[in-house]
């Protein structure tokens, strides 16, 4: 026998984790969220720094040179090693750090790049007589190719992050969503629950009452039946077994 009672703790129990539910999906999606944001944007903005002290370090690397032409050599070599040394470990972090579609291609493409001119331009600076005709012809036609992987690194990088700003535009809607979807069902629920206790609490205790008057008014055989197995069935058959002492006790009178 299922309780009216128990029906009504079911349905308010069923309505509070349907809630429950609810927040829950919405702190996971608001966690996940926050902790893809946090990622992705710390994965592009040291991508877009390695590139840029990369860049830094070509242009140490290319006075190094012009120092070289100017017969300066020693000031030139101890800039050179020194500017090798650091774009060697920014190279480094951004193979590290690698995040996003095309991304390991292009850091692949800088190294070997950079190996030409690493290769070149230390024959230039140890040559005999670096010449400006030198630079221009055999190393700087190296070094742009290196600073174009570079760049190319750099655009990557930062198209990536505008799409990581057009994700953080729709990403609410997304959090939204799951909880929204829980609460219209809720609603929903609330709706059928709400027919369910009209259904099987309110009308029969209105159809007690009505047969009750009948009863009582009109002298109406009282024959209200009530189908369902709870409380409204055992109070419609205590009634029932009332108004049939009462009819007796009238016949006896």
């Amino acid at each position: 026998m299922f309780k009216i009672r128990y029906k009504i703790i079911t349905g308010f129990v069923i309505l509070g984790i349907m809630l429950v539910i609810s927040g829950l999906i919405s702190i996971y999606e608001l966690t996940k969220l926050g902790n893809q944001v946090n990622r992705l944007l710390m994965d592009n903005y040291r991508s877009i720094d390695f590139s840029k002290q990369m860049n830094n370090s070509l242009s140490l690397q290319e006075q190094a040179m012009l120092l070289s032409i100017q017969g300066e050599r020693d000031k030139a070599d101890s800039l050179f090693s020194n500017a090798v040394s650091t774009f060697n470990d920014y190279l480094l972090k951004a193979s590290n750090n690698l995040t996003i579609p095309g991304e390991a291609g292009t850091v692949d493409s800088i190294a070997i790049a950079y190996s030409r001119f690493k290769s070149t331009a230390g024959k230039f600076i140890n040559g005999i007589s670096p010449s400006l005709d030198q630079y221009l012809n055999e190393v700087n036609p190296a070094l742009q190719e290196v600073r174009r992987g570079v760049e190319e690194l750099l655009t990557l990088n930062q198209q990536n992050l505008n799409q990581t700003v057009a994700f953080l535009e729709k990403s609410p809607y997304r959090t939204i969503m799951p909880g929204l979807i829980i609460i219209i069902t809720s609603v929903i629920f609330s709706i059928v629950f709400t027919y369910m206790i009209s259904y099987y609490l309110l009308r029969p205790i209105s159809r007690i009452t009505k047969g009750i008057q009948n009863f009582t008014r009109y002298h109406h055989p009282y024959e209200v039946t009530i189908e369902t197995r709870d409380e409204i069935y055992e109070l419609n058959e205590s009634v029932k077994d009332l108004t049939l002492t009462k009819s007796f006790q009238k016949k006896v009178e």
